[in-house]
C-alpha cells in the first residue's frame, strides 16, 4: 500500500497511546522526511480558556469531515515512520475519507502561530 503524503493532509489514525478509546482521530501532516512523518492532532475541544494553556491554531477553511469546529493543537508533534504509518492507516475499518487538505491559508497559520 502506498500513500502520497503532503503537507496539510489530514489521515484519521487509531494510536492507542493517546486515548484509551480506540477510535479513529484525526492528524494533520506537518512534517515529511525520508524515514518518518510529523503529525499534529486535531481536535473538537477548544482549549484557550483550560487552567493549562494549550496552544491551538482554530481551523477556519476546513475539510467537510472533520468536526464542526476543529483546532489544531500545536503542542505535541507526533512522529510515525513510514511503515508503522501505513499500518495504522489500515486499521482504520470505518469509512472515513483520508488524505483531505486544509486550505493552504490554515497550513501557513499554522506554521506562522509555530514559528516556522
Amino acid at each position: 500500500m502506498e500513500a502520497n503524503l503532503e503537507l496539510g493532509q489530514i489521515f484519521w489514525l487509531i494510536i492507542p497511546l493517546f486515548k484509551k478509546k480506540l477510535r479513529p482521530r484525526p492528524f494533520l501532516v506537518y512534517e515529511i522526511n525520508n524515514t518518518t512523518i510529523a503529525f499534529l492532532s486535531i481536535t473538537s475541544n477548544d482549549k484557550s480558556e483550560c487552567a493549562i494553556y494549550t496552544p491551538q491554531c482554530p481551523l477556519v477553511r476546513k475539510p467537510n469531515g472533520l468536526y464542526k469546529k476543529s483546532f489544531v493543537d500545536l503542542n505535541i508533534l507526533t512522529y510515525i515512520e513510514y511503515d508503522l504509518f501505513l499500518e495504522l492507516l489500515r486499521k482504520v475499518r470505518k469509512t472515513i475519507k483520508q488524505g483531505e487538505k486544509i486550505s493552504k491559508e490554515d497550513f501557513y497559520e499554522i506554521r506562522e502561530e509555530l514559528g516556522i
